[in-house]
C-alpha cells in the first residue's frame, strides 16, 4: 500500500509539472478563444441570420389595412332627359372606405437572391476583419511571452552569480580572519551580494507583471512559477503569405462584385400580382349610395427604366473602391516584403552575435577563474574579483538574451508570413 501511494505521488508530480509548462502555440489558441474580440463572430452570425430572414420576406405576400372617411365639397351629378322620361343621379359628398391590399411578388430579376449573397459576403468580411484584429493580438502575446523567457533566464544567471558570491564570502571571511585579506574586501562582497539580490527582486516583479499581462491576453490563470517552453520553429526562404489581411482583401473585392451586380438589377422590371378587398360607401358601383363590399385582382409590372445615369455612376464608384482595395493589398504586400527582409537581417546579425558571445564567455570564464585564485591568495582585492565576475555574468546574459531574441525573430518571421 505504501508503495502504491509513493507511485501515485510521483505520477501526480509529473502531471502537475506538465500542467505548469506553457507553450507559445497554446497561448495563441487560448487567446483566440478567450479574448473579448472572439465573441464578435457569433454576434455577426446572429445579425446576418436575422437580416437574411428579413430579405426572404420579400417573397411573402405583403398585406396592408387602409381606412378613410372623406367629405368633399362637390359630387358627381347626372340629370338626363329622354323622350320617354328622365334619369337623374347625385353622388354622396361623404364617402367611407376600408380596404385590405395584398401584393405578391412574382419575379424580381434575382434581386432577393443577390441581396442574400451580398449579406453572406458582408458576414465573411466582418468575421475576417475580426480575425485580422485577433491576429494582431498575437504580437502582444509574443512580446510578453519572450519577455518572461528573458527575465527568467536573467534570474537564473544572477542566482548563479549570487551563489558564487555567497561561496566567495565565506572564503574572504576566512582570509580576513587569518589576516590575509582586508575587512573592506569582505564588505565589497557583501555589498555586491545585496546588489545582486536587489536585481533578482526587480526581475521577479517584472516577470510577475509580464505573466499577469500574458494571463490577461490569453484568458488563462498562469502561475508565477510557470515554465515557458522555448519554441522550436523552422523557417524557409519562400515568400508565400497566408496573412488574414490578404483573405480580407479578397472578401472585400467579392463583396464589391456582388454590390455591382445588385446595382445592375435596380433597373430591371419586377412583376407582381395584387388584389384589394374593400367595404365602403360607395363600393365599385359609383351610382350606389349604399355600403357595399367589393374586390378586384390583377397583375402589375414596375420598371424604373430611366434613372438619369444614377446606376452607371454607382457602378463606377464600386469600380473605384475595387481599385482602392487593390492598392491597399499591394501596399500591404510591399510592407510584408520589407518586414520579412528586415527580420532576415536581424536573424543573421543575432546568429553572428551568438557565435561571438560564446567566445567571449569562454575568455571571461578563464579571467574569472584566474581572479578567483588571486583573490584567495590576496594578490587582488574583492572589487577586482567582482568586476571580473560581473563581466562574465554580463557576457552570459547577453548570450542567453541573444538566443531568445533569435527564437523571437524566427517567430516574428513566421508571423509576418502568416504561418503561426
Amino acid at each position: 500500500m505504501r508503495k502504491f501511494f509513493v507511485i501515485l505521488m510521483l505520477v501526480s508530480g509529473v502531471v502537475n509539472a506538465q500542467d505548469n509548462v506553457l507553450q507559445l502555440q497554446y497561448c495563441y489558441e487560448k487567446m483566440m478563444v478567450n479574448y473579448p474580440l472572439a465573441n464578435r463572430s457569433e454576434v455577426y452570425s446572429a445579425q446576418s441570420e436575422l437580416k437574411i430572414q428579413n430579405i426572404k420576406t420579400g417573397w411573402l405576400p405583403n398585406a396592408s389595412l387602409n381606412a378613410q372617411a372623406t367629405y368633399q365639397s362637390d359630387a358627381i351629378s347626372i340629370n338626363m332627359s329622354t323622350p320617354t322620361g328622365g334619369f337623374g343621379f347625385e353622388g354622396e359628398k361623404d364617402q367611407y372606405k376600408a380596404t385590405v391590399d395584398i401584393n405578391q411578388l412574382i419575379y424580381d430579376w434575382g434581386r432577393i437572391k443577390t441581396a442574400k449573397q451580398l449579406e453572406n459576403a458582408g458576414l465573411q468580411v466582418n468575421q475576417q476583419a475580426n480575425n485580422v484584429e485577433l491576429n494582431k493580438i498575437k504580437q502582444q502575446v509574443n512580446t510578453f511571452y519572450f519577455a518572461i523567457l528573458t527575465l527568467q533566464k536573467n534570474e537564473e544567471l544572477l542566482s548563479v552569480m549570487l551563489k558564487d558570491l555567497e561561496a566567495k564570502e565565506q572564503t574572504v571571511a576566512s582570509g580576513v580572519k587569518n589576516g590575509v585579506l582586508l575587512n573592506s574586501d569582505l564588505s565589497a562582497i557583501k555589498a555586491e551580494k545585496l546588489k545582486v539580490k536587489q536585481s533578482i527582486t526587480e526581475l521577479h516583479l517584472q516577470r510577475y507583471a509580464a505573466i499577469d499581462i500574458l494571463a490577461e491576453l490569453t484568458g488563462m490563470e498562469i502561475r508565477y512559477d510557470v515554465v515557458l517552453e522555448i519554441p522550436n520553429y523552422t523557417i524557409d526562404d519562400q515568400t508565400n503569405y497566408s496573412r488574414p489581411e490578404l483573405v480580407l482583401f479578397d472578401y472585400e473585392k467579392e463583396q464589391l462584385e456582388l454590390t455591382s451586380k445588385a446595382i445592375s438589377k435596380q433597373t430591371k422590371p419586377t412583376f407582381f400580382a395584387f388584389s384589394q378587398l374593400g367595404y365602403g360607401k360607395p363600393g365599385l358601383n359609383m351610382v350606389s349610395d349604399e355600403f357595399d363590399s367589393y374586390y378586384y385582382v390583377g397583375l402589375g409590372l414596375k420598371w424604373n427604366f430611366w434613372d438619369w445615369n444614377k446606376t452607371k455612376r454607382e457602378k463606377q464608384i464600386v469600380s473605384l473602391n475595387k481599385n482602392l482595395i487593390t492598392s491597399q493589398e499591394n501596399t500591404f504586400t510591399k510592407q510584408l516584403n520589407i518586414a520579412l527582409q528586415n527580420e532576415k537581417s536581424r536573424m543573421k546579425s543575432l546568429e553572428e552575435s551568438i557565435a561571438t558571445d560564446q567566445e567571449i564567455i569562454k575568455l571571461r570564464e578563464e579571467v574569472t577563474k584566474s581572479a578567483r585564485v588571486k583573490l584567495d591568495n590576496g594578490s587582488i582585492t574583492s572589487s577586482d574579483y567582482i568586476s571580473k565576475l560581473t563581466a562574465e555574468t554580463q557576457a552570459k546574459l547577453k548570450f542567453e538574451t541573444h538566443k531568445i531574441q533569435l527564437v523571437q525573430s524566427k517567430v516574428n518571421y513566421l508571423y509576418i508570413k502568416g504561418e503561426i
